[in-house]
């Protein structure tokens, strides 16, 4: 990065700062021992340095001079804790809206943000370790040592140049009514923003009920499917590898219910006599199978955006749904802020397929603004 350019992305990463920050309500009184100015360090330090928060706390406490008894939990963790468990999850929803529209107003004015998008909805699970009698965590399948989670519904825009989060909801259970709500939620959402041409779904999200809300929603939807019997018998009835047909979900249960849709199925990419199955509420040709699979494929780059939220997920093993809340949206604004970021410089890069910055220029920028 040349020195223009190195200046240039100092000074949009200070702006885009300034998007974010003044914009945090931690309901801390005025007259607190704490100002909101020192929790946004500690998040922001915690963030991006993948700490506790009580790690956080405390360097910032002792870089001051402070005189801090080391096996003691930092005063300023604490309060950070106490003021945002006392929040309402409404609350802390609200204002986080609040920061994606600015950054949508931002990046409209510098004609940069599309509006129109393919998107990928998926699950993000935010693993967690402590009792299964915990509020709003979720059972999931068995991963890393734990089968709970906070579990959100994502939104995302699958364009490597603005893989914008677009929306995101909480979901207490992963039952089918709970993702049903959600998926409406986020896509109503994600609608004020722009106009969805495409949604990609995981074969996890591969429930009768939910196609057809999808379908009701009005957008065309591409969903991995499972190898079920049904499609497996749809499978055998076919020598072709790759072909097009007519196929119905069927939910056997009452109230049963029966969506049409069409089946498209192409040679695996990496494993010899196998297929990737696809489901669209479109009609489809055969020419159209490759190029269909080809889109769903490029989907997997919004793995990379769930590693990148990851990157700015404070840790914390606090069991207040309020915190981890205020954790995780922080962590989707912050990685949305990378994205304002590159695309407000996109005309800067030198190579078109990657950022304009990598999240640790982008952290490296951002870091003294916050915490100096």
């Amino acid at each position: 990065m040349s020195m223009v350019a190195t200046a240039e992305a100092r000074q949009v990463c200070r702006v885009a700062g300034s998007m974010l920050y003044p914009s945090l309500d931690f309901g801390a009184k005025a007259n607190g021992t704490y100002p909101s100015e020192d929790f946004v360090r500690v998040l922001t330090r915690s963030a991006f340095e993948r700490e506790f928060t009580n790690t956080s706390a405390r360097h910032l406490q002792l870089v001051r001079g402070a005189d801090l008894d080391l096996e003691d939990r930092s005063p300023l963790a604490k309060s950070l804790l106490y003021n945002l468990g006392r929040m309402k999850p409404d609350a802390i929803d609200g204002q986080f809206d609040g920061v994606r529209e600015e950054f949508f107003t931002q990046t409209r004015k510098a004609r940069r943000f599309p509006t129109s998008a393919e998107v990928a909805l998926d699950l993000h699970e935010w693993l967690y370790y402590g009792s299964n009698q915990t509020p709003m965590v979720s059972r999931i399948n068995p991963d890393r040592g734990t089968n709970l989670a906070y579990v959100f519904v994502t939104l995302c825009i699958v364009s490597p140049s603005a893989r914008f989060t677009l929306a995101s909801e909480h979901v207490a259970r992963t039952d089918t009514p709970s993702l049903i709500g959600a998926t409406r939620e986020v896509i109503e959402t994600a609608r004020e923003a722009v106009s969805i041409t495409r949604i990609y779904c995981d074969r996890g999200l591969y429930r009768v009920e939910l196609v057809d809300e999808l379908v009701d929603l009005g957008v065309e939807l591409v969903m991995r499917a499972p190898k079920t019997p049904g499609i497996k018998r749809v499978l055998g009835e076919h020598d072709e590898e790759r072909f097009v047909t007519d196929y119905e979900l069927v939910r056997k249960r009452s109230p049963t219910m029966r969506v049409p849709v069409t089946l498209v199925v192409v040679p695996h990419q990496s494993r010899d006599d196998d297929s990737l199955c696809l489901i669209t509420n479109r009609a489809r040709t055969v020419d159209e199978a490759v190029p269909l699979a080809n889109a769903y494929r490029r989907r997997w780059g919004i793995e990379t955006s769930y590693r990148k939220i990851g990157e700015f997920l404070p840790r914390t093993t606090s069991p207040v749904f309020a915190v981890r809340l205020f954790y995780f949206l922080f962590a989707v604004a912050l990685y949305n802020l990378w994205i304002v970021v590159c695309l407000l410089l996109s005309e800067q890069r030198r190579v078109k397929t990657r950022p304009a910055v990598s999240t640790a220029t982008f952290r490296f920028f951002l870091g003294p603004v916050t915490y100096g």
